[in-house]
């Protein structure tokens, strides 16, 4: 029912998770949270990472802290209850649909610079990074950060540092769209498959076939996250 954590953004992905649990009936209107330090040890975080997500729910509404009591759910109708999730998954969906605008802005072109200045040394370690998710997607384990780091290998292939340097300034941003809690079995294996069409190109060096191919994987990426969002919201 509740997942390891494993991000830099620990509080955002513990208030989307504490948010399903409610929205779900796990929880209900007036029910007493654990403590901080029993979440904390389900969640395997910091109490503080806990903390700052409590708060972020107590902010809209969904929780309330009673000093020296605890913390509950806010004592709302479930009708109440239901369209404060609503908007704030309405927030969440909007503030992703303009990330995946902006790399699909940028992202293309980026690999379609690549394509032209792609080195036998920047493909080599292409290809160990894409063997590298293969081999943590059939063992289960975490494949964001191998996500970043292939994505991050194409804007270093570019050889512009203007362009590596924007990148690595919008790290945090762009991290959003690679939430552990947006991710799934399915769009994780797309996304290999995504990432092996970008990389057969670069290796061809095909310009138009390398900006193709990613934004082609970015709208199936964002096809995937909003998918999975609605399944939420239902």
């Amino acid at each position: 029912m509740i997942a390891p954590l494993r991000q830099k953004r620990l509080y955002e992905e513990i208030t989307a998770q504490l948010r399903k649990l409610v929205h779900n009936g796990a929880f209900c209107p007036g029910d007493r949270l654990p403590p901080e330090r029993q979440l904390a040890h389900m969640f395997k975080v910091s109490r503080n990472s806990v903390r700052e997500a409590i708060k972020s729910l107590e902010q809209q509404g969904v929780l309330v802290s009673k000093p020296g009591a605890g913390t509950f759910i806010a004592p709302t109708s479930q009708a109440d209850l239901t369209t404060a999730l609503g908007e704030a998954f309405a927030r969440e969906r909007h503030r992703l649909a303009d990330i995946f605008e902006l790399r699909l802005l940028l992202e293309p072109q980026i690999a379609s610079l690549a394509a032209q200045r792609v080195t036998d040394q920047d493909l080599a370690l292409l290809g160990n990074l894409m063997d590298a998710y293969a081999e943590a997607l059939a063992q289960g384990q975490p494949v964001r950060r191998l996500d970043q780091e292939f994505h991050d290998a194409i804007a270093a292939a570019t050889k512009n540092q203007s362009i590596t340097l924007l990148m690595e300034r919008m790290q945090g941003l762009l991290e959003e769209s690679r939430d552990e809690a947006l991710q799934s079995p399915d769009r994780n294996r797309e996304s290999l498959e995504g990432h092996r069409r970008i990389l057969d190109a670069l290796c061809r060096t095909d310009p138009d076939d390398a900006r193709t191919a990613m934004a082609t994987h970015l709208i199936h990426t964002r096809g995937r996250v909003f998918n999975s969002n609605l399944e939420i919201e239902q």
